[in-house]
């Protein structure tokens, strides 16, 4: 897989995760631990192709968050799960400012 390809999939992810977070957010806390749980094993995929420091601080940011929701109460969860979409927003947006620009 080249580079770009590898940035491809790792902005494809970003995206997925925020996609599973925003929907584990508008959900009950019963319903957000499969979501929550996906969305952690996607971040931790990501984890292992990410480039540049701000995507890999991101997700250690939203991991820790995840594992700290999993443990928390259903309020707790349904706050914490707000955070995480706003830490998946910064990850998608660090991993498009890691893709090379496009020559015009």
């Amino acid at each position: 897989m080249n580079s770009n390809n590898a940035l491809e999939r790792a902005l494809a992810l970003a995206r997925d995760i925020e996609r599973q977070v925003t929907a584990a957010a508008s959900e009950a806390a019963d319903q957000m631990k499969p979501h929550l749980e996906q969305s952690l094993r996607m971040a931790r995929e990501l984890q292992d192709t990410a480039k540049g420091a701000d995507v890999a601080r991101h997700l250690r940011d939203f991991i820790a968050m995840g594992s700290d929701a999993m443990r928390e109460s259903a309020e707790l969860t349904r706050q914490t799960a707000a955070t995480m979409v706003e830490q998946s927003k910064k990850i998608v947006d660090a991993a498009s400012a890691a893709r090379p620009k496009k020559p015009e």
